[in-house]
C-alpha cells in the first residue's frame, strides 16, 4: 500500500475526510453490534442463574420457617 505525502503546507479538503470517516464508521459499527449481542446473551444467562438461586433460597427459607413453626408449637404445647 502506497502512501502519498502532501507537499508542505497543503491541507486536506472536506471531500477527503468524508470517505475516511465513512470507512471508519463502517469498520467500527459491526464491533458495537457484536458486543451488544454478546452482552445481551451474557445478561440473559446471569438472569437465569439469579432466578434459579432466588427459587432455591425461597425453598430453603420456607423449609426453615416450617421447622421453626413446628419447634415453636412444640415448645408452646410443653409450656402449657
Amino acid at each position: 500500500m502506497e502512501i502519498h505525502h502532501r507537499p508542505h503546507g497543503e491541507k486536506k479538503g472536506f471531500r477527503e475526510y468524508v470517505p475516511e470517516g465513512l470507512m471508519i464508521f463502517i469498520a467500527v459499527s459491526p464491533g458495537f453490534v457484536a458486543e451488544s449481542i454478546r452482552e445481551k446473551e451474557t445478561d440473559n444467562h446471569k438472569e437465569m442463574e439469579y432466578v434459579g438461586s432466588y427459587i432455591s433460597d425461597l425453598q430453603q427459607d420456607s423449609a426453615t420457617l416450617q421447622h421453626a413453626l413446628k419447634t415453636n408449637n412444640f415448645v408452646l404445647s410443653v409450656l402449657d
